[in-house]
């Protein structure tokens, strides 16, 4: 099962408790990645919970999908209404003041994605946040080993 299809299972528990909306839009020909599956999980809930936090209360949108990106890109976009972030300069640092859990999630999420190549990224938009998370894009489907390498992962 696709990572994306699995993240949407596991949260939708999450996101319903919250009355939160969630628009999961998934190109069906997502390419495959390289990536730490269970990293690659850890980032995507990171951000999620992260995402579902921000809600002052309940209601909101929640969209997730995939746009072009350049070369060899693939871009994975967590959008937003929660109200954006007011410190964007403090994120991807650890054990913030005032974070709501222990402030490692962002931090540990870069630290993953580095570690295969990726990149996270925030951008504000109009009453929320929006996060990118960037992955390569495996070269070849015949280049994938078939020993069951943790390394890469499809959509």
């Amino acid at each position: 099962m696709p990572l994306l299809d699995e993240l949407r299972i596991v949260m939708a528990p999450s996101l319903d408790e919250e009355n939160i909306a969630a628009q999961w839009t998934v190109d069906p020909a997502l390419p495959l990645v390289w990536a730490d599956r269970s990293s690659l999980m850890q980032v995507f809930l990171n951000v999620i919970t992260n995402s579902i936090r921000a809600f002052p209360k309940p209601g909101g949108s929640r969209a997730l999908h995939r746009r072009p990106g350049r070369g060899k890109q693939v871009l994975v976009e967590f959008t937003d209404t929660g109200g954006g972030v007011a410190h964007p300069e403090h994120l991807f640092r650890p054990f913030q003041e005032g974070a709501d859990s222990s402030g490692l999630g962002l931090y540990l999420s870069r630290a993953f994605l580095r570690s295969f190549g990726g990149e996270i990224r925030y951008q504000p938009v109009p009453g929320g946040a929006c996060f990118t998370v960037s992955l390569n894009q495996v070269d070849s489907p015949r280049r994938i080993p078939n020993d069951g390498d943790p390394h890469h992962d499809g959509g």
